[in-house]
Formats: C-alpha cells, sequence, structure tokens
C-alpha cells in the first residue's frame, strides 16, 4: 500500500470516529427553545450541515467508486457520440403524433441529443412504451402538448401547474382527518388535478356530488369523465362564491401558495364545517417571513391541527418535498 493509499485510509477512520462522536452528541438535545417553541435557528443550521456531510460522502463514493470503473475507452465515448447532432428543437419539430403515442423520427440520434428530446417529452408527461407501441404515451389528449412541443418550446407540466397527484393511501387518510364524508355534505376540491382525492371522497361516499376547480386543460378534460362531480372553474383563488361543508386539497406549494389556499379556503367553509389540506413545511419554520410567521398565528386562533406525513410520501408523484397535513374545524 502506498504512502498516499496509507494517508487516505488513515483520514477515513479519522471521520468515521468524527461522525461516531457526532452521533452520539445529539442524545439529550430536542428541536425546542427554552420557551417551548420550535429553534429554527439550530434545525436549519444542523438540517444544512448534515446535508454537506451526505453530499460530500457521496462524493467521496463516487469517487472511490469510479476507481473499479474507470472512464470509458476512447473507441467507447466515440461509439456514443455517433448519430445524428440535433437540437431538441429539431427533434420535437420532426416527431409525429399517431394515435395518441408521440413518435420520434425515424433518426439515429447520438446519445446527449436523445436523453435531452426525452427529458423534454416526459417532463410534458409522456412515457416511453417498448414493444408494439415503440413511442410516448401520455394520460391525457396529447394533442395541446404535443403542438407546445412541435414549437420547440418547453413544456413542463408539474413546474408550470404544480401538479403533484396525491397518493391513494395518503388521500383516503386525508378525507378520515376531514371527518370522513357524508351524503348531506357539500364538497370542495380546489385543486382537483385528475381526481386523487374526488377518488378517495367518492371511495367514503359514493354518492355525494363534487365541486372542483382545475387548471391544467388536459386534467379539466379529464374531470369531465368521472360521476358526480361539477367542475366549477380553472381558478379557485379568482372566486369567493358557494360554501361548503368540506373542503379536502392538495394545492400548489410555490411561492407559499398552499398557507394562502388555506386561509381562501376556510373563507368558504360554513359553521361547524371541516377542512383538510395537505401543506408543505416551510411555513412551520420560516422565521423571517411575515406571511408565514402570519399563518403560524392564525393557526393558533383557529385552533388547527397539525399532521406529519412522512418524506417520500410524494416521490411516485415526482417530489420528494416534505409535506404535512392541516386540519380546521369552523
Amino acid at each position: 500500500m502506498t504512502n498516499k493509499k496509507k494517508i487516505l485510509i488513515e483520514t477515513l477512520h479519522g471521520s468515521v470516529a468524527q461522525l461516531n462522536e457526532l452521533s452520539s452528541m445529539t442524545e439529550g438535545i430536542d428541536v425546542y427553545d427554552a420557551a417551548g417553541y420550535v429553534d429554527t435557528e439550530f434545525l436549519m443550521e444542523a438540517l444544512s450541515c448534515v446535508n454537506t456531510f451526505v453530499n460530500a460522502s457521496n462524493t467521496v463514493v463516487q469517487k472511490i467508486s469510479s476507481l473499479l470503473a474507470p472512464d470509458a475507452s476512447t473507441d467507447e465515448k466515440k461509439k456514443q457520440d455517433e448519430g445524428k447532432k440535433w437540437s431538441v428543437e429539431e427533434i420535437l419539430k420532426h416527431c409525429t403524433l399517431e394515435d395518441g403515442v408521440l413518435k420520434l423520427p425515424q433518426v439515429q440520434f447520438n446519445k446527449k441529443s436523445y436523453a435531452e428530446a426525452k427529458k423534454w417529452i416526459e417532463e410534458a408527461g409522456g412515457s416511453w412504451q417498448g414493444g408494439k407501441i415503440q413511442g410516448f404515451t401520455f394520460p391525457f389528449n396529447p394533442e395541446r402538448i404535443f403542438s407546445i412541443l412541435k414549437e420547440g418550446k418547453r413544456c413542463n407540466l408539474q413546474q408550470d401547474y404544480q401538479f403533484f397527484e396525491t397518493p391513494t393511501d395518503v388521500a383516503d387518510w386525508l378525507v378520515m382527518l376531514a371527518g370522513g364524508i357524508h351524503e348531506d355534505d357539500t364538497v370542495l376540491e380546489p385543486s382537483a388535478g385528475r381526481g386523487a382525492l374526488i377518488k378517495a371522497i367518492h371511495r367514503a361516499c359514493p354518492s355525494v356530488t363534487v365541486e372542483c376547480y382545475e387548471l391544467m386543460p388536459e386534467n379539466r378534460e379529464f374531470l369531465h369523465t368521472l360521476s358526480n362531480v361539477i367542475l366549477l372553474d380553472e381558478d379557485f383563488t379568482k372566486d369567493s362564491v358557494g360554501s361548503y361543508t368540506k373542503i379536502i386539497a392538495n394545492p400548489p406549494f410555490s411561492g407559499n401558495q398552499d398557507i394562502e389556499h388555506v386561509r381562501l379556503m376556510y373563507e368558504r367553509l360554513e359553521e361547524g364545517g371541516t377542512l383538510a389540506a395537505i401543506t408543505s413545511q416551510h411555513w412551520r419554520f420560516a422565521s423571517t417571513e411575515k406571511k408565514c410567521i402570519d399563518f403560524r398565528n392564525w393557526l393558533k386562533e383557529v385552533h388547527g391541527e397539525v399532521f406529519e406525513i412522512s418524506a417520500g410520501e410524494f416521490k411516485e408523484s415526482g417530489t420528494s418535498i416534505s409535506t404535512m397535513a392541516v386540519v380546521i374545524k369552523k
């Protein structure tokens, strides 16, 4: 073993020992300050350091693993670069839509060109299907999306519409937190997506009618096919008509939209009614944002309850952001 290798091993042993020592230092520590409030300064600083540790550890693992799998040979790299070096815009311009399936042009692209085109199509909701299909399928009518892609424009549905579908287990749990659904309930779903929460509501009470809003055109088209559903309009935040005994929602998170939606839901709630909404955890820990501070104070005034949602519950929907459920009875 060379001197350089010995130094590396000794350093790694020292790092492991320090991490073990840090682990023992967490015993007896909680996340609350002397006044009983969450010590956000400590929590955010600790999480930031842990994240840095993890990133550094991953880098070391990749570096050492690369010793076992050195870079591809020059010939292999040349092979990967073979094929047409079309831009994403060129590829999409020559795509076709056949019976709802997006087909790539019959050209042998190089690896990078294909990967970039595939990413754009997947952002727009497409999924590659091999076998007899050999194209990208969509869970909705893709004509509008296809026309946008053909123009060489990006169409990231999750970014544009904040569409992260609620998993079935979480949806059923949220309906339970709202106190269940009964035939005489008036029910609102303010950002319905493709109806994950509506389906959970109907699993609890098939006969109840659910009124809803939805921004994304493809989702609105799908919602029209569901029974006992009334699609009121596109944007819930631009309407103030109607009151409900149950409001169940998974609103968009970016820019504190989630807490804005919750406050608007409360205004549309009848006396004695209950709302249950999924939110991010950002408002809970933001110590300098007035909107978040005001929301925390307001939540106490209306006796709102907060329930944790396990990390990773929305992974299949395309996000790993931490979430929680807010429940308020008016």
